[in-house]
Formats: structure tokens, sequence, C-alpha cells
């Protein structure tokens, strides 16, 4: 993680694409589209390198996840109650026991 200044300030802190990647656990080829998808991720604020800033991509993940709670009450009639893991995408490799 690349930072401008020494404060833990998430406005100050820069992530480059590669930062992004590893944060959300995406691979390279899916990745590079997802942070190329405006609807996907926000921009970046510096462009050539591309960097985001933290404190955006933590308020757009706070988006997502009211999204996702919202849908998740859309789907669910009153007194039911699911997790909301259960509306991401199931991990396509299962780990094998060790």
């Amino acid at each position: 993680m690349s930072m401008s200044t020494t404060d833990d300030d998430p406005r100050h802190v820069f992530l480059s694409a590669g930062d992004v990647l590893r944060r959300y656990g995406w691979g390279k080829t899916r990745g590079y589209q997802n942070l190329k998808d405006r609807e996907m991720i926000p921009p970046p604020v510096v462009r050539h390198p591309d960097r985001w800033r933290l404190d955006q991509l933590m308020a757009w993940e706070e988006r997502q996840l009211k999204l996702a709670e919202a849908t998740l009450n859309a789907r669910e009639p009153a007194g039911s109650r699911s997790n909301i893991t259960d509306l991401l995408p199931q991990p396509k490799r299962r780990r094998r026991p060790a």
C-alpha cells in the first residue's frame, strides 16, 4: 500500500491497481476488467499511474453493503433472516482438506 503521508487518514492513502486487486481478492484478469468498469468500482483519483483513494473505496464498500442488505431484505419474508454472505458469488474452487 502506498502512502503519501505518515498519517493513517484514509484520505491520504492512495492504492495502486495491484493494491486494489489484493484488497478485494480479485485475480489479474477479472480484477483489471473490474477496475475499468466504472459501474463496478469508482474511478481512480490520479491517472498515469492509476491510484484510488482509500476513503473513496471504503465509502463505495459501504454503499455496496447497503445495497446487498436491501436486496436481502427484499428477498426474505418478514421474520426470516439469512446471512448477507449468501448473496455473494460462490467460489469456483473448493479447498481440499489438508
